[in-house]
């Protein structure tokens, strides 16, 4: 269904129901990584999140330990972000790598983590480095691992097809 019309959502999903995205932030997402922000990692991590019919920022997962593990890092990392806005907004402190919308409650904050992870995984690897591995046995890749292959290979592409000379 499209809808044409202004709206202040970039996304929305439904406990239930469909996820309805701002196609000029979903293409705007596509484009690039380097920001951080895409509204279709972000819905969908929502969808993930109410797989068990909650949105409270513990998606299913796939044993107690894991649970255990994913509360107590996901808890500290909430704090810590919540920690730095202080900082942040003061002038202080420095790139967040994640949204800070992420501090509006802990299903907000696995959808901006879900975005740094996949949008920013090496600065959020480095930065965030437990959050980065629940996330990262949680969605069972490692997409640090294949930024880092690709911008080793991107140069000689680029020279083998004539670009960047």
């Amino acid at each position: 269904v499209l809808e044409t019309g202004h709206s202040w959502r970039l996304g929305e999903a439904w406990r239930g129901g469909p996820v309805i995205l701002s196609w000029a932030d979903a293409q705007a997402g596509g484009r690039g990584a380097a920001h951080g922000a895409n509204v279709v990692l972000h819905e969908f991590a929502h969808k993930l999140d109410m797989e068990d019919g909650n949105a409270e920022g513990t998606p299913v997962l796939y044993s107690d330990a894991q649970y255990d593990e994913w509360h107590r890092v996901m808890n500290r990392a909430y704090d810590r972000l919540r920690g730095r806005l202080w900082w942040k907004y003061r002038g202080w402190g420095d790139d967040l790598v994640l949204d800070p919308y992420g501090a509006t409650d802990a299903a907000e904050f696995f959808a901006v983590a879900t975005e740094a992870f996949f949008e920013r995984p090496r600065a959020l690897r480095r930065r965030w480095r437990d959050l980065y591995t629940v996330l990262k046995d949680y969605y069972r890749q490692d997409p640090a691992a294949r930024v880092i292959g690709y911008l080793r290979v991107l140069p000689r592409y680029e020279r083998a097809v004539g670009l960047g000379e």
